[in-house]
Order: C-alpha cells, then structure tokens, then sequence
C-alpha cells in the first residue's frame, strides 16, 4: 500500500534575523490510505502549536493523488500558526511536522531548516551610504522588485524615477531570478546612475519574498521608504508630494504612510480610468478596515523607514500573501495613513500584472455573493463528484480555495501584529486600543471562525464597501469549503488505489 503522501506549501524562510519571532503560517494536505488526520502540529524550539484548520477541504490536491494511485480525498488539508523564537545568531530552528492519523499511526516531518544570522551591519545614521547623493533634503530609498521585466516598460520606469523633482534617493532593485537576456536589460538601463543598486536572486522567492529582501537593503540613513512595480510611470513631482503629505503640509501632519491615486492604463499607454480608486470603496484610516480589505496600493506609497522595525521580518507565507497588504496593516497599527486624491503617476494594466484594478463590483458582486451562500449544499455537493469538480474547477478555487488561503494569510498577520504592537493585544486602554484588538480577534486561529466573519460583517462602523465585500466573500468560502469537507468526511476514508 502506499506510504503517507505529504504537501506542505511553501512559505518558510531559509534565514531569518533578530529581533522579532517570525509568524509561521503554515499549511498543507496529508494523505494516508484508510486513514484521515486526527491532529496536526509543528514543533520547533521546544514548543507545540497545533493546526487549528483540520479536514479542510482542498481540491487542489487531488490531482496529486490521482498521480500517485490513490483515490482522492478532499478532507485532507490543515493549517495553523507556529512561532519561530528569535534566537542568537549562528543557530538553525528546525521545526518538524507532526501527523496522527485516525489508524493510531504518529508520524514526524521535517518542515525544514532556518538559519538564525545576524542582520548586516549598518552605519551609523548620520553617514551617507555607498552612492547615496549629498545633500540636506531627507533620502529616500526605493524599493522596486523585479522579474523579467518588458524592457521599454521598465525603461519608462527608470526614466520616471530619474526624473523625480526630489533627486535625494536610491532605487534597490531586487531581481527574482530573471533570464540573462532581461538581467542584461535591467543592467543597460539603469548603468550610468550610481543611484540605482540593482541585486539579482539566485532563485525565485516570489514577489511578496523579494519586497521583503528589498526592504531589508535600506540603508540606516534613509528617512522615507518608497515601493516600485517594474513597469509603472511616475508623476515628477510624487516623491516631493507624499514626503510633504509625511512632513505635515497640508494638515497632514503626523502620518506614517502616505499613498496617493493613480490613472490606469494599458501597455500602450491608452487611458483606461482616470483614478484607480472608484469611490475609494475601502478605508484606510482603521486597522479593521485594512486587515480585511486593503485600500494601499504598494506602487503608489511612500512610509517612514522606522516602520520597517515593525514590519520586517515579514510573517512567513506560502499561499497568498501581499507586501503592501502587510505593511499597511503595520502603518495603520502605529499611526495614522494619509490619501492623497490627486494622480501621481500611471499604473500599466496588463496580463501578467500579480493584481490589477478593478472597477468597482457594485451590486453584482452582492448578488453573486448571496447567490453562492444559499448555493453552498448544492454546490458542497457537487464538488463530491469528479466530473463536477473537473466542470467546476475555476469556480470551485475561487470560491473555497481562495479563501481559505486569505484567511490563513489574515491569521497570519493578526497574531503577527498581536505580538509586535501592545494596542493589538487583548487589553485595550482607548477606544482606537479596542478597535485595533477587535480586527486582530476577527482572524485569530481559535473555534468558530465563521461566527467571527459574520460578526465583523455585520459590525457597526465606517469601513466601506470593499470591507464587507470581502468579509461576506471569506464567510462565504469558508461556509462551502467546511461543507464540503463535512461531506467528504461522512465516507469511510478512502484506501484503495485509483
């Protein structure tokens, strides 16, 4: 009979540095014939942290299975969180995964290995860096990923940035693993300028990785962080803006992060809307708002560096993560974020964006949403059936697997800010205090998680559009999804070959 098939997805740094504990989001699918898991853990530095998600549905496993002869079994998935303790440098976690299944048989993993290494030294804050241009205005640094970029797309880029009003900054562009005939690309065009620091990856991290690794080359002298997509424009004038939006013109004094609106076009440079926020339909001023539905876009920000001491290291994340995402829920945790309505650039809409605009869903997304929670038995059981899964495969991952790795990604976030910011935590001594632990608990692994989204649904306060768009959106695959792992489970485990 075969041996236990195992997927843990991807997410866990190979190196991770002082000071922080680094949030492991981890997940996955386990496969035994004639068994099902009855618990699941990670072990690491002497601690256990169980999986809270167990039996969840994962229909992108079955081919896999089929692969290796085995009958599919949709109630295979778990995830939950581990904390990796931040150690001395010069030592290795080694956490390992803990199976049980219901035949009584405990298995033990290897989830990998992290190095503990110190961060690179850094000079002192008053002491120009490398390159770095002279002067008294504040430096800002850039940080812009990359990955087999459209040469005049990203040439357009570097023009724009060159052009910058504010001429005191440095671009760290972190290249994941393009080809060497696009690498060469990236080289000729930023040659000539000592202001761009070009470093490619000998291996792809993906983008929410590869910002992280960008961010941790600021050096100690910059006084604002700015983020960069390959082949977007900017105004001249952006960087002046949202610096003077941080430093206080304009009555926005105080604020951490400042991001400003954005015309979309296409690759030819056609208009497609003059404003990439329709309405502004999500919030940007609460953590509550945020954590469910980001408004900031990471092309158009420009934040402080010392809220890097925050956000760095990133929580450990294999399924679907964004950078932005992340480091506006740790803006919205320290201070407050400031929106400036006019346009300061164009963001290029094409097919192989990560995430694009999207016009405002309005009502058709509120009747599909409703459409699909009162389709859940009917649709939990049809993704009994192979045919039906195979007919049904697009819409079957947006609406159960999708979810259910935004949901991991939240938890993620959630604990990793209830550790970092005492106003996250469970005691709250202000209203914003009370606020701020409120969102946290919404995605916190603990039992009902669906009482808790439709809670934070129905829950008074200005939080726009996007927020309940999105929390009826989870509610609604984690309702399908645990369905249809409550259906799987009813059969006896399956054991035979396919």
């Amino acid at each position: 009979m075969p041996a236990t098939l195992l997927h843990l997805d991807p997410g866990l740094p190979p190196r991770v540095s002082p000071p922080h504990d680094l949030i492991w989001g981890f997940s996955g699918w386990a496969r035994r014939p004639g068994a099902r898991l009855r618990a699941a853990a990670v072990t690491v530095g002497g601690e256990r942290f169980p999986a809270t998600g167990l039996n969840t549905a994962r229909l992108d496993a079955e081919a896999a299975q089929r692969c290796h002869g085995l009958v599919p079994d949709l109630a295979c998935g778990f995830w939950g969180l581990a904390t990796l303790p931040a150690t001395r440098a010069g030592e290795a976690l080694r956490p390992t995964l803990v199976l049980d299944w219901t035949d009584g048989t405990r298995e033990e993993w290897p989830a990998g290995t992290v190095a503990v290494e110190e961060p690179a030294p850094l000079p002192p804050e008053d002491t120009p860096t490398g390159d770095t241009p002279p002067g008294n205005r504040p430096l800002v640094a850039i940080a812009m990923a990359t990955y087999n970029p459209d040469p005049a797309l990203f040439r357009a880029q570097v023009d724009s940035i060159r052009a910058q009003t504010h001429e005191r900054w440095v671009c760290l562009i972190e290249d994941d693993g393009s080809d060497d005939a696009h690498w060469r690309d990236i080289l000729e065009a930023t040659s000539g300028d000592g202001r761009f620091r070009p470093v490619r990856n000998g291996v792809n991290l993906g983008f929410y990785r590869n910002f992280e690794r960008a961010l941790g080359r600021v050096p100690a002298d910059a006084e604002f962080v700015a983020l960069a997509d390959q082949d977007d424009r900017w105004a001249p004038g952006r960087l002046a803006a949202l610096i003077a939006a941080l430093k206080g013109d304009g009555g926005q004094g105080g604020a951490v992060l400042a991001f400003g609106n954005m015309r979309v076009v296409d690759g030819a440079g056609r208009v497609v809307s003059e404003t990439f926020w329709p309405g502004l339909d999500s919030r940007h001023d609460s953590l509550d708002a945020l954590l469910m539905a980001n408004a900031v876009t990471g092309c158009a920000c420009l934040f402080r560096a010392s809220l890097l001491r925050l956000a760095l290291p990133f929580p450990a994340l294999g399924r679907v993560a964004y950078h932005d995402h992340w480091i506006a829920c740790c803006a919205a945790a320290e201070g407050r974020i400031a929106y400036l309505p006019q346009s300061l650039g164009d963001y290029v809409q094409h097919g192989s964006n990560s995430l694009g605009y999207r016009r405002r869903p309005g009502l058709r997304l509120a009747a599909k949403l409703a459409a699909s929670l009162a389709l859940a038995p009917a649709l939990a059981l049809a993704a009994q059936s192979a045919a039906a899964r195979r007919r049904l495969a697009g819409p079957l991952h947006l609406l159960v697997g999708l979810p259910d790795a935004e949901l991991v990604c939240r938890a993620a976030f959630a604990e990793t800010l209830r550790r970092r910011v005492p106003s996250c935590g469970v005691a709250a001594d202000t209203a914003a205090d009370t606020a701020a632990a409120a969102a946290t608990a919404t995605f916190l692994p603990g039992p009902h998680p669906g009482r808790r989204l439709l809670a934070a649904l129905v829950r008074r306060g200005p939080r726009g559009r996007a927020f309940r768009g999105v929390a009826a959106r989870l509610f609604t695959g984690l309702a399908i999804g645990r369905l249809t792992g409550l259906l799987a489970r009813l059969h006896p485990p399956p054991g035979g070959l396919a």
